[in-house]
């Protein structure tokens, strides 16, 4: 690949990856232009391999947590008290100040949301939100409708909320995405088997890590007594490992507890015994997040 060098006003060069020419985009139709803020504080050095976990405070944890719905056709999700107890227990001992909101509805949903994207987080390491409810392909249902996953995290762009701008935007969502069911397959053994003065840019939706507890169209199980499988394993996972290693190694032992130690157990309707799951990972995360000790906010 050809590279070309530009100067960078302090008499040195720099290369530039994608070669000389202008850059264009593989998309139809309009553009939206539209801006928000520009500027940001840098809370990490350019080149940093880690987040900065070293702020005053872990940050806000909300838990968007629904049992009860008044859709007719959406039955009480029973055993979804033990994931948010569970969770707020880990999430508290991770150094996050966490608030627990039940049962909301749509709108009361994305003000809370709003309320908190308004606030001043320059103190805090990141943000994390967890929505524990019913959902399909594409939605997600508060106490009295459904709306799109992406409201929760568009409010959190760097260009709409500047003082998260390069901070980890940590998003855990415990929903079906549809209603095909997994049901695995058996594998047999053969016998042949610091801070830079330097400024930079960054792209508005950088440091989002999404994470569905289930993959795009397929159910996602809880158990009534224990909770569901995916916060069982995360809640796991991060009350063991949360601390030594970075989020994207402990989810992928979160998605082998997920994948390996849980199967339906649903004998009196066939079709829904023995089905498997697997959560769904989506980062656009720029650097190794570890949270590190911290004191509770």
């Amino acid at each position: 690949m050809e590279e070309e060098l530009l100067d960078n006003g302090s008499g040195e060069t720099e290369q530039r990856p994608n070669g000389g020419g202008g850059d264009e985009g593989d998309a139809l139709g309009s553009h939206d232009f539209s801006q928000g803020a520009r500027f940001a504080r840098m809370p990490t050095e350019r080149n940093a391999p880690y987040y900065n976990m070293n702020h005053k405070k872990r940050g806000i944890a909300i838990i968007f947590n629904h049992e009860t719905f008044n859709i007719h056709s959406l039955k009480p999700r029973t055993g979804t008290n033990v994931d948010s107890n569970n969770l707020l227990k880990v999430l508290q001992g991770l150094g996050f100040a966490v608030t627990v909101v039940n049962n909301r509805t749509s709108s009361e949903v994305h003000s809370y949301v709003q309320q908190i994207a308004e606030l001043d987080h320059t103190d805090h390491d990141c943000l994390l939100i967890a929505v524990l409810t019913h959902g399909e392909l594409g939605l997600l249902y508060a106490k009295d409708t459904h709306y799109k996953p992406d409201n929760l995290w568009s409010h959190f762009t760097a260009d709409k909320c500047p003082s998260l701008a390069g901070k980890p935007k940590i998003f855990f969502i415990q929903a079906c995405q549809g209603d095909k069911l997994d049901p695995g397959i058996t594998l047999n053994r053969t016998e042949t088997d610091g801070l830079s003065s330097s400024s930079y840019k960054i792209p508005i939706h950088a440091d989002f890590l999404i994470v569905f507890s289930t993959v795009p169209g397929y159910y996602s199980w809880r158990n009534t007594t224990r909770g569901s499988w995916f916060m069982q394993a995360l809640c796991d996972e991060l009350r063991h490992s949360g601390t030594k290693r970075d989020i994207l190694t402990l989810l992928t032992f979160v998605s082998q507890r997920v994948a390996l130690d849980f199967e339906s157990n649903t004998p009196d309707i066939t079709p829904m015994h023995q089905q498997k799951q697997v959560p769904c990972i989506t980062s656009m995360l720029t650097r190794l997040l570890v949270f590190g000790e911290k004191e509770q906010s």
